[in-house]
């Protein structure tokens, strides 16, 4: 069973969506052989060289722990992962830096965050400003304190832009359009849980969040479903 989840925007482990998604994973970790992050885990990941992220220590252990027990763990960035380096890779993750195709159970499944699909102002500028080298540059001369607690406020103000009532019909056009050449279609960023069936057996799936659906994807023996952990 390959379970699929995404936006969580976790800022410490003492959060609420924090705890129930451990505890989900350790409730169901006996079932899935593999796990799907689409992207936006954490609030804010900017990787400093030697500086641990320890509000996230948690989270962090709970899934180096499933890898070590044999699970594969795969990570598609989102836009709230900044700054990508080794650490991820050290831990044992599978980590796709952009959309990627794989097969599953005989499917062609297409997984992606969807933050390129969409074009609001607030977003573009959020990518601009976050994908800059020289912004990268500056960002890492601050002490860590100080660059965690601020791209956090910066990034806690992007999700409280409102949701445009748009973006979530541009991602199922999205999806229909990459259907033409796979089975499945796996999206995120929307924090709208979406499943659509169509001709042919084909499925676009939107993973929601885990900030007020708590809603996953499970694809099992080559059927995919739309799911919400209870609390």
């Amino acid at each position: 069973m390959h379970v699929f989840v995404s936006d969580a925007h976790i800022r410490t482990d003492q959060s609420e969506r924090a705890q129930l998604l451990i505890k989900f994973l350790h409730e169901f970790k006996k079932e899935f052989t593999d796990l799907y992050i689409l992207g936006d885990l954490f609030e804010f990941w900017f990787e400093y060289n030697i500086s641990f992220p320890k509000d996230y220590f948690r989270i962090l252990a709970t899934l180096y722990n499933l890898i070590q027990e044999g699970k594969r763990v795969h990570y598609v960035l989102g836009n709230h992962e900044v700054m990508i380096g080794n650490f991820l890779h050290s831990f044992g993750f599978i980590v796709h830096k952009s959309e990627t195709v794989i097969e599953i159970d005989g499917k062609k499944v297409f997984l992606a965050h969807g933050n390129r699909i969409d074009r609001r102002l607030w977003t573009w500028m959020w990518e601009k400003l976050l994908t800059s080298k020289i912004n990268h540059a500056l960002y890492s001369l601050l002490h860590p304190d100080a660059g965690v607690f601020l791209a956090q406020v910066i990034a806690h103000l992007s999700r409280k832009q409102r949701r445009s009532t748009q973006l979530a019909r541009m991602m199922e056009l999205y999806a229909q359009r990459k259907l033409r050449d796979v089975d499945i279609v796996i999206l995120a960023h929307s924090h709208v849980p979406t499943l659509k069936e169509y001709p042919d057996g084909k499925c676009y799936v939107n993973t929601g969040d885990w900030v007020a659906n708590y809603s996953y994807a499970v694809l099992d023996q080559g059927q995919i479903s739309l799911k919400y952990y209870k609390k």
